[in-house]
């Protein structure tokens, strides 16, 4: 998915009603989650995502 993508079904969610969260990571690459054993970054957009998802689902 591009930036332009991601931006782009952000703004609809939103717009349908929905909850979108965006976060543009500055230097790193598509997936770079992936390397979160590597990356203190990518733990933390994992726990950001976690979080979220808690959230959204009352959890």
């Amino acid at each position: 998915m591009l930036l332009s993508d991601a931006e782009r079904l952000a703004e609809r969610v939103c717009a349908y009603g929905g909850e979108a969260t965006l976060e543009i990571w500055e230097n790193l690459w598509s997936v770079f989650q992936l390397m979160s054993a590597l990356l203190p970054e990518g733990q933390e957009a994992i726990g950001k995502i976690g979080s979220f998802v808690k959230r959204i689902w009352s959890l």
